[in-house]
């Protein structure tokens, strides 16, 4: 009897020294997350009108719809770019912050003669908070889902040749980002890629850099 009590206690002291020793995840896992990416500005289309080609007329009198009427000839835009920071504040939990930018130019003609008419730029600022659930948390993978919210702030001119006018506007949008799958591969520089929904794209691709172990 006492063999197999003695037996015990060793065993149930064993297995608390190595609970004791078993690192948490804040000595393990970085706390820091930085990184860019960039994705497709298909909703900021939507939110500027860009749906569709034809001619269109202008906010004028009907005399002069048949002199005014325009399609949009040519369209630029730059992907969205995407700055983040989050700070792990649970082994599974993130908190953070969201920049984004892209810039959509229209060049409108006129219908009938074919000649440029009006230029068109609108900038799009957008700033969001955000937050990150990661279910997946590997030394090389990271698998994760997100949300954030914020504005879309978006300065614009319009450039009229045939009246040599420039109109100058700023509009603000609900701006929002909901991640359904996101990767990350590798251990503090790593690649990612994302799929979701909002104003940062539905698919998005870049790289980042996780940093600052708590070693204390």
């Amino acid at each position: 009897m006492k063999k197999l009590f003695l037996l015990l206690t060793i065993t149930l002291l064993a297995f608390s020294l190595h609970a004791q020793e078993e690192p948490s995840w804040k000595e393990t896992m970085p706390r820091h997350d930085l990184q860019f990416g960039i994705g497709d500005p298909a909703l900021l289309f939507v939110a500027d009108g860009n749906i569709g080609w034809g001619c269109r007329w202008d906010d004028q009198s009907a005399d002069d719809w048949f002199t005014n009427d325009t399609y949009n000839a040519l369209t630029l835009a730059i992907p969205t770019l995407n700055f983040e920071y989050r700070y792990r504040l649970a082994k599974w939990f993130w908190l953070g912050a969201a920049f984004s930018y892209t810039t959509i130019l229209d060049h409108w003609n006129d219908c009938v003669t074919g000649d440029p008419v009006a230029r068109t730029s609108r900038h799009f600022i957008t700033l969001m908070p955000s937050v990150r659930f990661s279910w997946l948390n590997k030394k090389y993978i990271t698998l994760y889902s997100g949300l954030s919210m914020g504005c879309t702030i978006a300065p614009g001119s319009d450039y009229y040749q045939n009246r040599n006018r420039i109109y100058k506007t700023t509009d603000v949008y609900f701006a929002g980002q909901l991640t359904c799958v996101g990767i990350q591969g590798g251990k503090n520089w790593y690649g990612f890629a994302e799929t979701g929904i909002g104003t940062q794209g539905f698919i998005k691709v870049g790289f980042g850099y996780k940093f600052n172990k708590n070693t204390q």
